[in-house]
């Protein structure tokens, strides 16, 4: 049975979570879209869509448009380059060591979920040595919630004809647990002080420095992307 692993991206393989509330803010800042008319609790998806979105019906009475949300996705890109330019962003201590020592396993699938727009996600996993291209990678820029992002992505990863498998989820935040509990897949929580997770994680790390893919692997528990899909 092959094993699917799946990594949220900002704050579990970057350290780029607050980075990349900085620069949306300021960005939608500028078009007259204040991020904190709400609470973001109040979202109701946590996803750079559902934000966008929320944002459109509340200042201008209306969905966000393909044309208007292929624009943000230009400027988040453009914005995180800028930042780039003077700027390291570094990794989760141990991200890349970990993700290569899973490349080279048999029978072992690599999926990218996270709730960023795609250009910027895609430059984000390059800084990782990745190529993006090669990549199952879903994101916030084609799909609403969490949980279709991880699916898309899971289906990418696996194909069709790969059921049944087992699969682990690796996140930061509070909205990746519960993507995880409502699909049944085992989650590993990144503490990186910003969310305190509940007991029912399968593990919490500070970072991945004393985690080996063995380990990790261990976690993974059967599931069908056919019993999963709503």
């Amino acid at each position: 049975m092959k094993t699917l692993v799946i990594f949220d991206v900002d704050g579990t393989l970057l350290d780029s979570g607050n980075l990349h509330h900085d620069l949306i803010t300021r960005l939608l800042a500028d078009d007259g879209l204040d991020v904190t008319f709400q609470p973001w609790s109040a979202y109701p998806h946590y996803t750079d869509l559902g934000v966008l979105d929320a944002l459109f019906r509340h200042y201008h009475g209306r969905g966000i448009t393909a044309a208007e949300l292929s624009r943000y996705d230009e400027l988040y890109e453009a914005a995180l380059r800028e930042h780039l330019a003077e700027h390291a962003l570094h990794e989760i201590p141990g991200a890349k060591a970990l993700l290569t020592d899973l490349a080279q396993r048999d029978g072992v699938k690599i999926a990218f979920a996270t709730g960023s727009l795609r250009r910027m996600a895609r430059l984000k996993l390059s800084l990782l040595g990745l190529k993006p291209d090669d990549l199952a990678l879903a994101t916030g820029g084609e799909h609403l919630t969490r949980e279709d992002i991880v699916l898309a992505a899971s289906a990418l990863a696996m194909g069709a004809e790969a059921e049944p498998f087992r699969a682990v989820i690796l996140g930061d935040g509070l909205w990746d647990q519960r993507t995880a509990a409502v699909l049944g897949i085992p989650f590993v929580a990144l503490q990186t002080g910003l969310h305190v997770f509940n007991t029912e994680t399968a593990l919490t790390l500070a970072d991945f420095s004393t985690l080996t893919a063995e380990h990790l692997l261990s976690l993974a528990q059967p599931v069908s992307l056919h019993e999963v899909k709503r």
